[in-house]
């Protein structure tokens, strides 16, 4: 590989130029005559010197970007109306997620608007009255608190080891609280985990000690960032001594996630090796050495979840081994994976995950994104189908198998979530009077579920269209439609909450569940990855063309949205079928796929995307890398991309360079525009404040842009 710098053309001031289509003035964008050649091809990078986000003149340009971003959304007449209905929306109400349940004591994350950030919650018991134990707000040292990461219950339920950090930059501090008198512990575990590579915690059986995470410290910011090890911490110990326990010989970019049996007796880890990959399971019996189990050829969970759950003496595994979309095999004591035995084979949903509760174990599973559990009993017989509403998602399934109630929380489209008890006996669920709740009218909220043929004719994509029952519909019906379709990561349903301001308004609002995802398990994810990457922008545009001529707008009211990989999609969308869409809205996105792998979490990247260090894999990535695509004199739709400064998931030089592509680019007199935001990351761990304003700043721009 080959690089040549020619120099800068027009370097200078970046001082406003000139009137730019829609009365818009950019800022000045240089012109970087970098060309690299890969295997033979060369490849021109106009805007390369936008990557060093230290830069001041970087810093500059973006800003003023930003600026004119701010102006052009906060001017619309429409920003200061959905404003105040957002706010309004969010004035009150409690959110309640995250439910774990240890030896009759609950523990969850409960937001009680309008509070900028969800607390710790314990209750002892179902009908117990709430507790708060940890309070972000009391962090916040005159600033913005910090939030609440991840968290683990241990065994007998007296202590929750959670994690914090700050500013979306996901650098995770772990802490722990007592959970019967709500008091911190002095164990501080600093850099435990962040990013891409998150904390795992795994509770020593009596409660007194746990393994955890931590980064290595050294090296570069990209080594610095990888290479999670596990040691060993003793409550009220330094954690400066804690001794290394498990990790040597994993790659640099291994993701660990952990499980545990409801008395800690039994843990695994499972680890994969970026984004997407299967895992390789480690078991622990007691309080020894954990031993290999399964590898990534035994196709279990991925980088997103273990795959995995303790019931009874055995480890029961979701493997897509010899079934896409899962068999549930039990692997016993002294055994591997190739000893287990097959106790559910699926064929109908997908299996994503399970729990084992009182009485037997619970399946969760995917009917194309929506939401089927089932019940299978210890002493055996067929399993009951829990009652569960339809265009519905299970947000939380707790039990200790030890004995209590089991709770299923779902949430869908329009209702924000319940906790409902389950009972095996009668196969019904009951409501408990723990309830989330929004104000706002949701009950005139409808949902149409399709199914949209895929434009190579191999598949049907479930289609969930929202709006309110009075809605007109027609060729000028605003409708806004987002998709995901990576890592296996499911689109679900999910509680409209602010976007009720939006239908309020005449809109539609319609989610596609499109190849890339994890809807129909493992099958569906690998159909749309590498060299059928393409198949994803494929899905979009077969479902806003279907939407298009039944009656959801056409294309000149027609606008899409997605964050993170699904910013990727957004730029693949765009540059692929710019005619088909009047707007599009994508956040922390990926779009320069060739140069990606430079960045710190670039590697994680590679089983989803493609290494372009591989000859053959460089050439789809540059072939339908979204930033290489875009072309002179086509008439983009508008644009809208948001990043934010602290993004340890996504540079947001990506955001920049094909914001200044386009720029150069569109012969459409749209807008570009680009929002980088200080004091943001990812998104994870935004504030209500923040949750907010991105809302409303989409709700504007689209109003802009589709009316």
């Amino acid at each position: 590989m080959t690089q040549r710098r020619i120099g800068l053309i027009g370097a200078g001031a970046l001082a406003l130029l000139g009137m730019a289509p829609a009365a818009l003035r950019y800022p000045q964008t240089p012109v970087d005559n970098v060309s690299t050649t890969y295997f033979g091809t060369v490849v021109r990078d106009p805007y390369r010197w936008l990557e060093d986000g230290k830069n001041p003149k970087v810093l500059a340009w973006a800003a003023a970007q930003t600026a004119v971003a701010k102006s052009y959304i906060t001017s619309q007449s429409s920003y200061a109306a959905y404003r105040k209905r957002d706010l309004a929306l969010s004035a009150s109400g409690i959110e309640r997620a995250g439910l774990v349940v240890r030896n009759g004591r609950y523990i969850y994350q409960r937001l009680t608007l309008p509070e900028s950030q969800p607390v710790l919650v314990a209750r002892d018991g179902l009908t117990a009255p709430e507790r708060v134990i940890f309070d972000p707000s009391a962090f916040a040292k005159g600033g913005a608190p910090p939030a609440i990461e991840s968290y683990a219950v241990s065994p007998d339920g007296s202590k929750v080891a959670f994690t914090t950090q700050q500013g979306g930059s996901e650098e995770e501090t772990l802490r722990v609280v007592d959970a019967a008198k709500g008091t911190l512990l002095p164990d501080v575990v600093e850099h435990a985990g962040g990013g891409t590579s998150e904390t795992a915690v795994v509770w020593d059986a009596d409660s007194n000690g746990f393994l955890h995470t931590r980064f290595p410290l050294t090296g570069d910011d990209a080594a610095r960032h990888a290479n999670l090890h596990f040691f060993h911490h003793v409550l009220g110990s330094d954690p400066a001594s804690d001794v290394y326990a498990f990790g040597e010989g994993q790659p640099a970019n291994v993701e660990y996630n952990v499980v545990q049996s409801s008395d800690g007796t039994l843990s695994a880890i499972s680890a994969s090796a970026g984004d997407g990959v299967h895992n390789t399971l480690y078991v622990r019996r007691g309080s020894g050495g954990f031993e290999k189990v399964a590898d990534p050829a035994d196709a279990i969970g991925d980088s997103g979840h273990a795959g995995a759950e303790f019931v009874g003496d055995a480890l029961y595994v979701i493997s897509a081994k010899w079934n896409s979309r899962g068999d549930v095999v039990a692997i016993g004591a002294g055994q591997t994976f190739a000893q287990g035995k097959i106790i559910v084979s699926e064929d109908r949903y997908a299996i994503e995950g399970l729990l084992s509760v009182p009485g037997g174990f619970i399946t969760r599973e995917l009917d194309g994104g929506d939401a089927v559990a089932r019940f299978f009993s210890t002493g055996g017989g067929s399993p009951q189908v829990l009652p569960l509403p339809t265009a519905t998602t299970l947000a939380d399934l707790a039990a200790d198998s030890r004995g209590g109630d089991i709770i299923a929380n779902y949430v869908s489209y329009d209702t924000p979530g319940r906790w409902l008890r389950y009972d095996p006996a009668t196969n019904a669920l009951a409501r408990t009077g723990v309830e989330n709740s929004r104000p706002g009218d949701y009950s005139k909220v409808t949902v149409r579920r399709v199914f949209v043929p895929s434009l190579d004719g191999t598949a049907k994509i479930p289609l969930e269209i929202v709006a309110l029952r009075s809605t007109r519909l027609g060729s000028s019906t605003p409708v806004r439609l987002t998709a995901y379709g990576a890592y296996g990561i499911v689109s679900r349903p999910f509680f409209i909450g602010n976007e009720l301001a939006w239908l309020e308004r005449g809109g539609v609002i319609a989610q596609a569940m499109i190849r890339g995802g994890g809807e129909y398990g493992d099958a569906w994810h690998k159909a749309a990855v590498h060299d059928t990457v393409y198949k994803r922008a494929d899905d979009v545009a077969a479902c806003a063309t279907w939407m298009q001529t039944h009656g959801y707008g056409d294309a000149h009211h027609f606008g899409i949205e997605g964050g993170s990989a699904g910013g990727f999609l957004m730029g693949l969308a765009l540059t692929r079928n710019p005619s088909t869409y009047r707007a599009v809205a994508s956040d922390v996105g990926i779009y320069d796929t060739v140069r990606w792998v430079d960045t710190p979490n670039g590697t994680y990247n590679v089983p989803e995307f493609g290494d372009p260090r591989d000859p053959k894999q460089f050439a789809w990535m540059y072939r339908y890398g979204p930033y290489y695509n875009v072309r002179k004199g086509v008439k983009y739709p508008a644009v809208l991309m948001e990043t934010g400064e602290n993004d340890p998931r996504v540079d947001p030089r990506e955001s920049r360079k094909m914001t200044a592509r386009l720029q150069a680019a569109t012969a459409s007199g749209y807008p570009i525009l680009l929002w980088q935001k200080s004091g943001e990351g990812h998104g994870i761990g935004n504030s209500l404040e923040q949750r907010i304003a991105g809302t409303v700043e989409h709700q504007a721009f689209f109003e802009s842009q589709l009316r």
